[in-house]
C-alpha cells in the first residue's frame, strides 16, 4: 500500500511539474534576446541604424569584445620545403611585385581617376607594361618584348558617379548624406549634369514577384545584387533588363547595391555576360558597397506616405576609341631544346587595386620568368613565352590577339600549351555572421584544360597534392578569357589551354587588398606547383597532350543553356 501511495505521489509531482512548464512557471531563459515579437523588433529598429562609416566602426569594436586573432598561418606544402627544387620562389619575391602593382593602381586613383586601377588602354596600365619590360630585362631575359596597340573595343571612362539622400526620415530639415564611393565601371545611360532627383523605392531582387502590381515610374531604385558567386554572375544582370522593359513603368534609375563584405567598391557588370555592355545604357545606374547599401535600405524601411527617401543621382562619361586608348602587350621568350613552346598569359590590367585579378597571378608569371632565367637552356626541354597582356577586361579577350597575330606561324607549329593562371591566391574566410575573420586555406581553384587531356589532368592533380593546392573536383573545358584568343572563333590552332582560376565574392572588389583577401604564403605553393608542372611538361610531346583528349564546345559558355538556366533564377 505504502508503494502505491509514493508512487501516486511521484506521478502528482511530475504532473504538476508539467503543467508548471506549459503555464509558464518554467526557469528564466538567461541568453534570449528577447522573448516577445514586439520587444525583438523594437529592440533591433535602431541597433545598426548608421551611416557606413559608423556602422563599421561600431560592428568591429562590438566583435573584439568576443574574439581575438591567434595568428594562424597558411598550411604549408606537403614536399618538404627543404628538398623542393623550386624553393627559390618566395612569397616575399611575389608580394613584392604585386605592391608594385598596387602602388600604379593607387596613383590613377590619387590623380582623380573615377574608375581607378590599371585600366585597360590608360597611362596606368601602359606603365606596368614598362616596368615589367624592365624587370624581364632584368631577369636576364634576352628576348624582351614591348608592343604598344591601340585598344581593340571602345572603353567607357565616367568622369562622375554620385549619389546623396537629399530628404528621408529622421533627417532634419536640409540634412544631406553623400555616399563616398558609389562606382559605376560599365557604360551606362547618363543623366543632365547636376544629377537626377527622385523618390527611391527598394525592389529587393527585382524578381518578377517583388515587382508585381508595382509602378516605378520616374523612381530611383535600390537593387539588390546578389554575387552568384561573383560579381561575374550577379543577379542584378537579369533584373536591370527587367526594370529597364518598362513592363512596371519606366525607372528614372537604378543603384545596385552589392552583398560583397568588406567592399567599398565593386566593378560589376549590369549587362548580358560575354560583352553585352551596352544593355547597361537602357538606364543610368550605378552601385554602391554592401555597408552603404545597408545604410540606405534602413533608411527606406522607415518611409512613410508623408517622408519618402528622396536621392540624387549622377553618372556622367563617355565611350572612349582604340585611338584614345592604347593598350599592350610585354613578353619575353626562352626558348628551349625541343622548339615547342608553352605560353603563360596573365592579363596586367584590373580594377581598383587589381590584386585578385589579376595582380598575384602576374607575380606568379614574373617570379616563373626569374626562376626560369637562370636555367640553361640543356635542361629546359620547351620553350617558354612569358606574356603580359594588356586589353582584357572589356570585353575579356584582348591581348592575346594581336600578339597571335603578330607570331601566328609559330603558333600554328610550335604551341605546345597554353598555360593559363588567372585570379589567384584569394582566401577562404572563415564567417560565421557574428564573428568573421580569414582562415589558413585559399578558395577551391577551378580546373580548365580544354580537351580534357587525362595527362594534364593527373598532372595537375599531382601538383595541387604536392604543393597542397585546394581545387575543385571537376575540370572544366570552356576557353572563357584571354585563351580563348587560341581557340574558334578567333583562332584555329588546334591548342590546348588549361589553368586554375577562381573567381569567387571578392572578384573585382576592393576587399582583395583592404581585406587582405590574397595571401602570398598561396601563392608562393602555386607558383611552385606551375614551376613543377612546366618542369613535367618537358617530358611529354604535343601528341601526349593531344591523346585521349576530346573536342572544345561549339557553344561558348556565355551563350550555354547552363548560362540560361542560372540567370533564369533571377
Amino acid at each position: 500500500m505504502k508503494k502505491v501511495m509514493r508512487a501516486t505521489r511521484w506521478l502528482a509531482l511530475s504532473f504538476s511539474l508539467v503543467a508548471a512548464a506549459v503555464l509558464g512557471d518554467s526557469p528564466e531563459n538567461k541568453q534570449a534576446l528577447a522573448t516577445t515579437p514586439a520587444a525583438l523588433v523594437e529592440m533591433l529598429t535602431d541597433a545598426a541604424f548608421l551611416p557606413p562609416e559608423q556602422y563599421l566602426e561600431k560592428i568591429e569594436a562590438a566583435r573584439q569584445q568576443h574574439s581575438a586573432a591567434i595568428g594562424l598561418t597558411q598550411l604549408p606544402q606537403y614536399l618538404d620545403a627543404d628538398k623542393d627544387p623550386r624553393a627559390s620562389i618566395k612569397a616575399r619575391e611575389l608580394s613584392d611585385y604585386s605592391q608594385t602593382l598596387v602602388d600604379i593602381a593607387q596613383r590613377s586613383r590619387d590623380e582623380g581617376e573615377i574608375l581607378w586601377g590599371r585600366i585597360q588602354g590608360t597611362v596606368y596600365e601602359r606603365q606596368t607594361l614598362e616596368w615589367i619590360y624592365r624587370e624581364l630585362q632584368s631577369f636576364g631575359l634576352k628576348d624582351v618584348h614591348y608592343d604598344p596597340f591601340p585598344s581593340q573595343y571602345p572603353q567607357w571612362r565616367p568622369t562622375t558617379c554620385a549619389l546623396s539622400v537629399r530628404s528621408a526620415p529622421t533627417f532634419e530639415a536640409g540634412q544631406t548624406y553623400s555616399f563616398k564611393d558609389p562606382i559605376t565601371a560599365f557604360v551606362s545611360a547618363t543623366t543632365p549634369i547636376g544629377g537626377i532627383e527622385a523618390q527611391m523605392v527598394y525592389v529587393g531582387d527585382g524578381t518578377a514577384a517583388e515587382l508585381q502590381g508595382r509602378d516605378l515610374t520616374g523612381k530611383i531604385l535600390l537593387l539588390r545584387g546578389r554575387t552568384e558567386p561573383s560579381a561575374l554572375l550577379n543577379t542584378a544582370r537579369t533584373a536591370y533588363s527587367r526594370l529597364a522593359t518598362g513592363n512596371y513603368g519606366m525607372p528614372a534609375g537604378v543603384v545596385v547595391w552589392w552583398d560583397v563584405p568588406n567592399a567599398k567598391q565593386v566593378a560589376g557588370r549590369v549587362g548580358a555576360p560575354g560583352g553585352g555592355d551596352s544593355i547597361g545604357e537602357a538606364l543610368p545606374w550605378t552601385t554602391i558597397g554592401n555597408d552603404a547599401g545597408l545604410y540606405l535600405r534602413k533608411l527606406l524601411d522607415r518611409v512613410t506616405p508623408e517622408q519618402p527617401v528622396v536621392v540624387r543621382l549622377e553618372v556622367q562619361g563617355q565611350m572612349e576609341s582604340g585611338a584614345q586608348r592604347m593598350s599592350g602587350n610585354t613578353y619575353a621568350m626562352l626558348p628551349g631544346q625541343s622548339g615547342d613552346y608553352i605560353v603563360i598569359p596573365t592579363h596586367v590590367d584590373g580594377y581598383f587595386y587589381g590584386v585578385h585579378d589579376n595582380g598575384a597571378s602576374v607575380a606568379l608569371n614574373l617570379a616563373l620568368a626569374r626562376y626560369y632565367a637562370q636555367i640553361p637552356i640543356a635542361e629546359r626541354q620547351h620553350g617558354l613565352i612569358f606574356l603580359f597582356q594588356g586589353d582584357h577586361e572589356v570585353p575579356g579577350v584582348g591581348g592575346t590577339l594581336p600578339f597571335i597575330a603578330k607570331y601566328q606561324k609559330l603558333m600554328e607549329q610550335n604551341l605546345l600549351l597554353v598555360l593559363r593562371p588567372e585570379h589567384l591566391g584569394m582566401n577562404r574566410p572563415m564567417d560565421e555572421g557574428l564573428l568573421v575573420a580569414k582562415s589558413n586555406i585559399a578558395d577551391p581553384l577551378m580546373l580548365l584544360v580544354t580537351n580534357r587531356s587525362p595527362l594534364l589532368i593527373d598532372l595537375f592533380k599531382r601538383a595541387a597534392s604536392r604543393y597542397g593546392i585546394a581545387m575543385g573536383d571537376l575540370v572544366y573545358i570552356d576557353p572563357a578569357a584571354d585563351e580563348a584568343a587560341f581557340h574558334p572563333p578567333y583562332n584555329d590552332l588546334n591548342a590546348i589551354s588549361s589553368g586554375w582560376i577562381q573567381t569567387g565574392k571578392f572578384y573585382h572588389s576592393t576587399s582583395d587588398f583592404d581585406a587582405g583577401g590574397v595571401d602570398f604564403d598561396q601563392i608562393e605553393k602555386l607558383a611552385r606547383a606551375h614551376a613543377f608542372i612546366i618542369d613535367e611538361l618537358g617530358q611529354v610531346s604535343k601528341a601526349d597532350l593531344h591523346r585521349g583528349g576530346r573536342p572544345v564546345p561549339e557553344k561558348s559558355i556565355y551563350q550555354s543553356d547552363l548560362l540560361k538556366i542560372l540567370m533564369g533564377n533571377n
